[in-house]
């Protein structure tokens, strides 16, 4: 167990919990470190057949660290910001199907780390939001994989609004796979019984064959998205205002609308 991760394999899973909810699970590199060494515990465990994603607290991920990723305004290197889309593509090639149960809310990057698991169990506590434009950033690293559960259409739209988006409704967008209304341990041992009855070799093959037919170029979206994401990077008024969300202070574009709230062609009743 890292300080962010614990992993505990037992009865044939891998239950992987994000323990850094003082720090509402932020993604830094202590939790990436142990997400890795979740996988490589899979790896060893010829008789592991499945792996579940919790976290501790009201906050399932609440995105990057900025603190930890953007240190006295200093950009982290390309290979450091590749470990994060490199760690959510071998969640997604693991060999074992991987559970994530999003039981509060996930921002930005915590969007991604859900979209790169096979199945994710939404509770009415789950929100989903990109919010990566609030503090000045573009979520390219992670769209490779939002792109391989919903459409362009849903995530612009999330993207440019950074709503938070309720479990129902990301249901239908293709961000859950099953909405939790009863009580999340009922529904994670259904779904655990409906995985131990497969032949655990044909999970595997049918996870690389899926990722034959709609994942097969996304090594190349991962690295488009650096090359967005650094060359972003690259203005200094972004690190600026990076910087300053990251250290507790309001970046220069932080404003309230304060104009006319009336509609044309619109009552308001």
């Amino acid at each position: 167990m890292t300080g962010a991760v614990g992993t505990e394999i037992t009865d044939g899973v891998c239950f992987v919990t994000l323990a850094a909810a003082a720090n509402g699970n932020a993604i830094n590199f202590d939790l990436i470190d142990g997400l890795t060494a979740a996988l490589d515990a899979v790896d060893a465990d010829p008789d592991c057949r499945a792996m579940v994603v919790t976290a501790e607290g009201p906050t399932f991920c609440r995105g990057l660290d900025l603190e930890a990723f953007f240190v006295h305004g200093t950009l982290p290197d390309r290979d450091r910001l590749r470990r994060l889309p490199a760690c959510l593509a071998r969640i997604r090639r693991a060999r074992v199907p991987v559970i994530a149960v999003a039981d509060g809310e996930a921002m930005g990057g915590g969007v991604g780390l859900l979209a790169a698991c096979d199945l994710v169990l939404g509770t009415t506590n789950a929100r989903f939001m990109l919010s990566e434009p609030i503090v000045g950033l573009v979520p390219a690293t992670i769209v490779p994989f939002l792109l391989l559960r919903t459409g362009p259409a849903r995530l612009r739209a999330m993207t440019l609004s950074t709503r938070g988006v309720p479990a129902a409704e990301a249901h239908t967008y293709g961000l859950v796979d099953e909405l939790v209304t009863d009580g999340v341990e009922p529904a994670l041992r259904a779904q655990l019984q409906r995985i131990f009855r497969c032949a655990p070799q044909a999970l595997a093959e049918t996870k690389r064959y899926y990722d034959r037919l709609s994942a097969a170029d996304l090594d190349q979206q991962i690295e488009i998205g650096l090359d967005q994401f650094t060359g972003w990077l690259t203005r200094p008024d972004v690190v600026e205002g990076v910087t300053s969300f990251g250290e507790g202070f309001a970046p220069p574009w932080f404003a309230r609308y304060r104009g006319r709230m009336d509609v044309p062609g619109h009552s308001g009743t």
